[in-house]
């Protein structure tokens, strides 16, 4: 009983968090929805239509419930992600506040500014509001 109780709490951990984003075991929890919206404003801000990073954010392989994404799938660590506060204001206009803090979170991972492991605190927390 206590094994069932045990993985049902996990399970449920699992859905409240959604989806780990990071190099490694550094990064930021997103949930799914949030990912989601991650990787469709990467693939039209970032991609050009039908490439390998487009295909890469467009795939269903990457969508489904608690899919984490390794950003070295996605951008090399020797490249940057940088946002600019414009861009971020029209992710917030587009999808939502949260995901334009999440832009500039995923910029601050790849630029090594961002040091929070899977298992912080603030790798959960980080939604302002």
């Amino acid at each position: 009983m206590e094994v069932a109780r045990g993985l049902n709490n996990v399970a449920i951990h699992a859905h409240d968090m959604g989806a780990f984003i990071g190099y490694g075991d550094t990064g930021v929890w997103a949930n799914n929805r949030e990912r989601d919206a991650f990787l469709d404003w990467n693939a039209a801000h970032r991609c050009q239509p039908h490439d390998e990073r487009w295909e890469y954010c467009k795939s269903e392989a990457q969508r489904w419930t608690g899919r984490c994404i390794q950003l070295d799938e996605l951008i090399p660590r020797v490249e940057l992600f940088e946002v600019s506060d414009t861009e971020r204001a029209g992710a917030a206009t587009e999808f939502w506040p949260h995901v334009a803090q999440l832009l500039g979170i995923i910029s601050q991972i790849t630029r090594g500014e961002w040091h929070h492991s899977v298992s912080s605190k603030e790798a959960v927390d980080w939604r302002d509001g």
